[in-house]
């Protein structure tokens, strides 16, 4: 087969640092390398390109281990990228490129990007990239010892995974999985529709018992609007009397608060002058007392620092006679400290005479010693190396010995094989000659099998499109059908909701609904219904005529006079319109002349048709005066001319009289949007039985469709399943035969394979004999020469020995040691010595030192006290002048003072009088308060009043009288409310107007949008119905995917375990030279959740359990389990990691045969220590650490990956 893993490409993965290219053989490569140095590495990366999430398979915590980390001599690195490139020249990956290169890369932040040839992509694209091929579910694509022993101890549902992803049955197990979330989701979408459902339904009745309530409460209101009117204009015009009588009060008063505040004004200037006199009589006193305590003060200052000056003169008085006392002694000691100085320095002298004399002899003794230790150490030197080579050589003799007996047993055990090899080589010879034969017959059978294959793969095909094609015609029928029944079930809907409105009597006014009702129970005689349902008009002109009729499209026709019905109205508090045909007699009116065009439509009447005679003779007294019209300016043109009482509706429902007012709006309110339905209900029930009954022929049509289609359907489905089956059995035969092909190219390889290895161990044999024999006589030569060797080196030991005896070192070291004791207190003495004398100099300095102070502190008493003198006498002369100022400011003082007594009284008298005027204006200002506060309540009251009365009424024209101010009327004469001049009130009118309130606020909020939302809860109940019809059948249809999956499953699963089981057998049998294996189902009844057991008989023991199998036997079953799915589900590549480690030299030459032969289809790259392994590789790759903890790799010949290893 063609190589598709082409290389691998490392820059920063792991301890790959440098940028590293693997180029990878069409087979078999190998990579070599010592523990330590990365090689394993080289299998995390492809597991890590490829999108493995777990870093506890890749070795790893996070993604920053993934990055080679640095070292002392190589600093981190801060991306890791990996690029691994497939040859897609067959197109094995799904997509349009000869070379697929994958790349992922991983950032120090933990970051991940991947990339398919340059391009960046999602990891799920790279998942979807690799799903064709298997690499993105299979665990056995990178094979590791833990993954070889996790095959044997894998429970045994466990180990089901394994077969499954062989049999590739991975992609319809996450689609049933999906099929599975979808049921769910469908599930819970159904419960919320149908709960959905049950809101909605109480609510569509509720609904309709809203839009009654309405009607009623806008009668009510209307009554109480009525009452309101009365009301208002009484107390309106009685809040403008009281707020002018309140404005005549406050002019008053603010006269006479304006005639006292000119009295206080007065009485407060007359005061202030006397304040502004009496404050500068107070200052100048007040400046007089402060000139006078800052005197005080200064001669206060002055007596202080006097009897300071007379202390300071004391005090250095005395200190001047301590310092004279202090100098005399210091004299004295320092005399007799330097007689004891020349005696220090005399002793030290005598001392380093003595230190000199001890440190020559011991320097003569040293050197003595010296000479004697070298000669010593270079006898005991001399001794030490005669002593190790008589060990080395001893040593020798006995690996000399212990090597001659192994060579003797080997060389005997290889006489023996070589027998029985000869004998085996002539059994193989006629084995291979066998396979042969065998392999030509099963090569004939094959292509016949392959081509009946073909034919009904074709013919399948084939099949298979005709009737996907019918399929599809039915799904668009049953489409068709569906929206049609969806249709039908929207306008019976209609049809039930106009019913429901015409038995129910929605639309109508109170008074309309009562006579109607009572119309309906035969209450009321002569009664033909109302107007509304004997009218048919276009539905463009439905808003016009409603807007043109008015409350008349409720009009109840009556055929007798309306005492009767007057009398029902009279009994309700409903009011209604009546026409009763006897009254109108013979009216006409007179024909309007009208030209109609685009924009005049014509005579309201004559668009208009009417179901009965007399019913027509009262449309021409209602609408033969209006005209209809598009817009507004045709209605203005048209009125041009007109008498007063012709008017015109455009198609907007805008009224025009030709008398001038116009009426519009309220086109998209609730009122008129009800006219309009019932209008037009006639209209509508019409055009619903149309489409209804064309509906319903179309659905027959689609019927008789559906049935032939389904013939066709089942007769293409009975034909594709028995082409199916055709294709089943012809593609069972291929399998077969192409087994038996494979099982005879085996056989006939391996009995190639085995007449190869018996020639190659014949003459290995014989070269390891003649090898052997050759060392043993080698190895008893060495043997008598290490023996002569050992005697004469024995002899040159005695003779060093008893030199070393003679040099004896005890007497010289007696002699230093003495030397050493008189060199040490020699120093010890001259070190005290100097000490003393340093302490003796030091006490001479600090003496002299301090001398020199006392005479430098004598000189500075004497200025000090000559400066104390001065300042005493300065002092004494400012005491006197300051006393004769103050004698002088004393006598200012006195008149100041009567003056300032004067003043203060003359301004109290002054207060009493202006407290009188200010009481007697705050009085004033509080009474004009008090009436401007009453003013402004009346002026709130009488906007609130306003704001009440525009609150129920709207616009609203107020009448103001000539005393209150008011803004002016709006020119809308007509058209907005006004208020009455009431006099006096009802006695009950206040309690009619609580009690109607009342009433109103009993029937709570009413919704004016009621009508309308019945009819959007109806459409949204009907669609919720439909969804739920919807959701079932998709639940229906998962549950057949379900269904269809896990058969596909079952046989698939079935078919991958009898292939490998078959498989694992054999190669367990080639793997350990005999035995037997098997794999059983815990539960064959049941193929979707059945584990995998293992049993294993080794050769020549019993049948027992894999937990008691040594560790190479446990590596070579779980071998013969990984290769058996490999071989019947191979990997585009494998890669085996270590696993022949347990494996001995015998089976390490068996797995090798294997792997030769499963290399044929799966590319495969062996991480291995072993040399044996080595031999099977095209390619070998060697690795190793570089000194800054970089991997290596090298490029290696046959010969060196053998030291590599080692």
């Amino acid at each position: 087969m063609p190589r598709q893993l082409k290389s691998l490409e490392l820059h920063g993965y792991k301890t790959f640092a440098n940028r590293t290219l693997f180029e990878f053989a069409e087979k078999v490569t190998a990579i070599v390398g010592p523990n330590g140095s990365g090689k394993s590495n080289i299998a995390d990366s492809l597991r890590w390109v490829l999108g493995e999430q777990s870093y506890g398979l890749l070795r790893g915590k996070k993604t920053e281990d993934m990055i080679f980390s640095g070292s002392e001599n190589r600093p981190r690195s801060g991306l890791a990228s990996a690029t691994i490139t497939f040859d897609n020249s067959d197109g094995w990956l799904p997509i349009d490129y000869s070379e697929v290169a994958i790349a992922r890369r991983a950032h120090r932040d933990g970051s991940n990007e991947y990339l398919v040839n340059g391009q960046r992509v999602r990891l799920k694209d790279v998942g979807e990239l690799l799903a064709q091929s298997g690499l993105a579910e299979r665990t056995y694509t990178v094979i590791g010892q833990g993954l070889v022993d996790a095959a044997l101890s894998l429970k045994a549902d466990e180990r089901r995974r394994l077969f499954e992803e062989a049999a590739g049955i991975g992609l319809h197990r996450a689609r049933r999985e999906e099929a599975l979330r979808r049921l769910e989701a469908t599930r819970r979408n159904l419960e919320r529709v149908q709960d959905i459902l049950a809101e909605l339904k109480p609510r569509l009745s509720s609904l309709e018992r809203q839009a009654r309530r309405a009607q009623e409460y806008e009668q009510l209101r209307a009554d109480l609007q009525i009452l309101l009117h009365e009301w208002y204009g009484y107390y309106w015009h009685t809040a403008q009397f009281e707020l002018s009588e309140a404005r005549k009060a406050v002019q008053s008063q603010e006269t006479r608060l304006e005639k006292v505040r000119n009295e206080q004004n007065g009485v407060e200037q007359s005061l202030a002058a006397l304040r502004q006199q009496l404050g500068l009589a107070r200052a100048g006193l007040n400046a007089y007392h402060k000139e006078l305590s800052g005197l005080h003060g200064q001669r206060e200052v002055i007596s202080r620092q006097l009897a300071v000056s007379e202390e300071r003169l004391r005090l250095l008085h005395q200190q001047q006679a301590g310092v004279h006392s202090e100098r005399e002694r210091l004299e004295e000691e320092l005399s007799s400290q330097r007689d004891l100085l020349v005696g220090s320095i005399q002793d030290v002298d005598q001392l380093r005479i003595e230190l000199e004399e001890a440190s020559d002899q011991l320097n003569k003794v040293q050197l003595d010693l010296t000479a004697r230790q070298q000669e010593r150490l270079l006898v005991e030197k001399s001794v030490q190396d005669v002593r190790q080579q008589l060990s080395s050589l001893s040593i020798r003799q006995g690996q000399l010995q212990a090597r001659l007996v192994e060579i003797q047993a080997q060389a005997e055990r290889t006489h023996k094989e070589l027998e029985k090899a000869i004998q085996g080589q002539a059994k193989t010879e006629q084995a291979r000659q066998t396979a042969y034969a065998s392999r030509q017959a099963a090569l004939a059978a094959t292509q016949k099998a392959e081509s009946a294959y073909k034919d009904a793969a074709e013919a399948e095909l084939n099949g298979q499109k005709q009737l996907e094609a019918v399929e599809m015609e039915r799904k668009q029928a049953l489409e068709e059908r569906s929206n049609l029944a969806a249709e039908l079930a929207r306008l019976k809907a209609q049809q039930d909701v106009l019913d429901q409105a015409e038995n129910t009597l929605t639309g109508y006014a109170e008074g309309a609904r009562i006579l109607l009702q009572a119309t309906r129970q035969q209450r009321l005689s002569g009664a033909r219904g109302a107007l509304s349902s004997y009218l048919e008009t276009p539905a463009e002109l439905e808003r016009a005529i409603t807007a043109a009729l008015g409350e008349f499209l409720e009009a109840i026709v009556l055929e007798n006079e309306p005492d009767s019905a007057l009398d029902l109205l009279r009994e309700s508090t409903g009011r209604g319109v009546l026409l009763p045909i006897p009254l109108l007699g013979d009216k006409r009116t007179k024909r309007l002349v009208l030209h109609v065009n685009e924009e005049v439509l014509g005579i309201a009447s004559d668009l208009v048709n009417a179901q009965q005679p007399e019913v027509r003779q009262a449309l021409d007294l209602l609408l033969g005066q209006v005209i209809v019209v598009r817009d507004r300016p045709a209605a203005r043109r048209a009125l041009s001319g007109q008498p007063g009482n012709v008017r015109a509706v455009t198609l907007n429902g805008e009224v025009f009289y030709a008398s001038g007012p116009v009426t519009g709006g309220g086109g998209g309110g609730e009122g008129a949007a009800v006219q309009q339905t019932l209008l037009g209900r006639n209209r509508q029930r019409k055009e619903l039985k149309a489409v209804q009954s064309r509906r319903q022929s179309e659905q027959a049509a689609l019927d008789e469709r559906l049935q032939v289609i389904e013939a066709d359907v089942l007769a293409h489905q009975s034909e594709a399943d028995r082409l199916a089956q055709a294709q089943e059995a012809s593609r069972l035969e291929l399998y077969k035969a192409s087994q038996a092909v494979d099982q005879a190219v085996l056989t006939l390889e391996a009995a190639e394979r085995q007449a190869a290895w018996a020639q190659e161990q014949r003459l290995r044999l014989e070269d390891d004999l003649e090898h052997g024999q050759t060392e043993i006589t080698n190895h008893l030569l060495d043997l008598k020469e290490i023996d002569r060797l050992l005697e004469e080196t024995r002899s040159n030991l005695r003779q060093e020995v008893a030199r070393l005896e003679e040099l004896d070192l005890d007497e010289l070291h007696a002699e230093q040691a003495h030397w050493n004791t008189r060199l040490a207190v020699a120093e010890r003495a001259l070190s005290d010595a100097q000490n003393r004398q340093q302490e003796r100099q030091t006490s001479v300095n600090h003496g002299e030192h301090n001398l020199a102070a006392l005479e430098r502190r004598l000189g500075e008493l004497v200025a000090e006290l000559a400066a104390v003198q001065v300042q005493r006498t300065d002092l004494l002369r400012d005491e006197a002048q300051i006393g004769e100022v103050i004698r002088e400011l004393s006598a200012k003082i006195e008149p100041a003072e009567t003056e300032l007594e004067s003043l203060e009284a003359e301004s109290d008298e002054r207060q009493k009088a202006e407290a009188v005027t200010r009481q007697n204006y705050s009085l004033a200002e509080h009474t004009h308060t008090q009436m401007r506060i009453a003013l402004a309540r009346r002026q709130e009251a009488l906007q609130s009043l306003q704001r009440r009365v525009e609150e129920d009424f709207g616009l609203v024209a107020f009448e103001y009288e000539e005393q209150v101010s008011g803004p002016t009327p709006l020119p809308l004469a007509g058209m907005v409310e006004q208020l009455p001049i009431v006099k006096k009130l009802s006695p009950d009118i206040e309690e009619s107007i609580k009690r109607q309130r009342a009433q109103l606020r009993r029937m709570g909020a009413i919704n004016p949008e009621a009508q309308a939302e019945y009819h959007e809860v109806k459409q949204r109940y009907e669609f919720m119905v439909a969804q739920v019809a919807d959701l079932e059948k998709a639940e229906k249809d998962t549950h057949a995917v379900i269904a269809e999956l896990d058969s596909l499953m079952q046989h698939e699963f079935q078919r991958t375990f009898e292939a490998v089981a078959a498989e694992f057998r054999q190669i367990f049998i080639r793997l350990f030279g005999g035995g037997s294996a098997r794999l059983v189902l815990t539960d064959p009844d049941d193929m979707t959740e059945t584990g995998i057991d293992i049993e294993a008989r080794l050769p020549g023991r019993r049948t027992q359990g894999l937990a008691l199998l040594s560790g190479g036997e446990r590596s070579l079953t779980a071998t013969a389990l990984v290769f058996a799915l490999l071989k019947v589900a191979p990997t585009p590549f494998c890669v085996l990691d270590e696993v022949d480690a347990m494996l001995d030299e015998v089976n390490v030459g068996r797995f090798r045969d294997l792997l030769r032969e499963l290399s044929e289809k799966t590319q495969f790259v062996i991480i291995t220590h072993n040399r044996n392994t080595v031999q099977a590789a095209d390619v070998i790759y060697g690795v190793t650490m570089g000194r800054d903890s970089s991997s290596q790799v090298l490029s290696l010949k046959l010969d060196q990956v053998e030291d590599i290893a080692e």
